[in-house]
């Protein structure tokens, strides 16, 4: 008679070594959280660089001119400007409101600001 220990151990499996218990995994979710944190930061420094284009072209569009030349000199205050370019925007600033100059003074507020937007590009570059 054959020996049960002999032909019936090729055929049964041996035991599966213990297995450690599974943890969590949080590595993922943690670096999609830092993923998203810095996306959401690069998103606000973004925008936040591009704020003083965003006044610039809001103050190009002003109503009142003398309204946005106050607007201008507060935006332009500690940027070097070109000297013709402070005294015409005082100019601006300071002038006697006259019902006839209006048009004259929104084209000068545009112009100022179209200039100061190229001059703020010129700086951004050369940084």
């Amino acid at each position: 008679m054959p020996d049960p220990h002999k032909d019936l151990a090729a055929i049964i499996e041996p035991a599966a070594p213990p297995v450690a218990a599974a943890q969590a995994d949080y590595l993922l979710p943690l670096a999609l959280t830092i993923t998203a944190v810095l996306l959401v930061f690069i998103a606000w420094w973004f925008w936040r660089r591009r704020a003083p284009m965003r006044a610039l072209r809001r103050l190009a569009r002003a109503t009142d001119a003398q309204a946005g030349a106050a607007g201008l000199a507060r935006l332009m205050a500690g940027r070097a400007m070109p000297e013709s370019w402070r005294l015409e925007l005082e100019r601006l600033r300071f002038a006697h409101p006259a019902p006839e100059a209006t048009t004259i003074a929104a084209t000068t507020l545009t112009r100022l600001c179209r200039e100061a937007e190229g001059l703020l590009r010129a700086g951004d570059r050369s940084k």
